[in-house]
């Protein structure tokens, strides 16, 4: 029996989930399953902040079709498309959190690992993300529901997320996430963060996976 938070609007629940032979039976048909919805699953669209730098990848993560993020074999063909369609039960797609604004603006790193995100959940669907961070400021909500909000207004359904809000370091996001993972039946995540933090990042998820004999395969997602 294995347990995971899952995002009910912004408050995460506790569910169960049976590792019977029904489900991994279930766990074996879901990777061709998945692969035909996706093809088939249109985007929803939703706001973009203007910003030139970061106006193509939000202009895919938002997009309402998705020939115009460039969908087909080529895609599907990347070693992040291939890793996450290898096990879409078990491979997680893990955003990490930044620190917002005092009144809960969004940093742009954040908007950049946001628009990253969602573009992967769109052409994974039965891939589900981690948002991973704590507390922010004086504010009584976590990095990870803020990211919740984000990826919502970017298309992504609540029930695709999961949530790890004790966090406040790259360390702990790491350490918390690992743990996560081992419990929910993970065998790896891909890892989405921007370029200076990536190599941190990385490093900081495997030695957790060392230190908790954890074993899970990690790659980079750049924002």
């Amino acid at each position: 029996m294995t347990g995971d938070s899952v995002v009910t609007g912004l408050t995460p629940v506790r569910t169960c989930v049976s590792l019977d032979s029904e489900g991994m039976r279930l766990r074996r048909m879901v990777p061709a399953i998945a692969v035909a919805a996706a093809v088939t699953t249109a985007g929803v669209a939703v706001t973009t902040t203007g910003d030139p730098s970061t106006a193509k990848v939000e202009s895919a993560a938002t997009s309402l079709d998705f020939g115009s993020v460039d969908f087909g074999s080529s895609e599907l063909g990347t070693p992040n498309s291939v890793f996450l369609w290898e096990s879409p039960p078990t491979r997680y797609i893990v955003v990490l959190g930044a620190k917002f604004g005092t009144l809960g603006q969004t940093p742009q790193i954040m908007t950049q690992r946001l628009n990253v995100a969602a573009n992967l959940a769109k052409k994974h669907p039965f891939n589900r993300i981690i948002a991973s961070g704590g507390d922010t400021h004086w504010l009584p909500i976590a990095e990870a529901q803020f990211m919740n909000i984000g990826l919502i207004r970017r298309g992504i359904p609540v029930w695709q997320m999961v949530n790890e809000v004790a966090s406040t370091s790259t360390v702990q996001n790491a350490q918390n996430t690992v743990a996560m993972l081992k419990r929910m039946g993970g065998t790896g995540a891909l890892i989405v963060t921007n370029g200076f933090h990536m190599e941190r990042a990385m490093k900081n998820f495997r030695d957790a996976a060392r230190a908790q004999g954890a074993r899970l395969v990690f790659r980079p997602a750049y924002a």
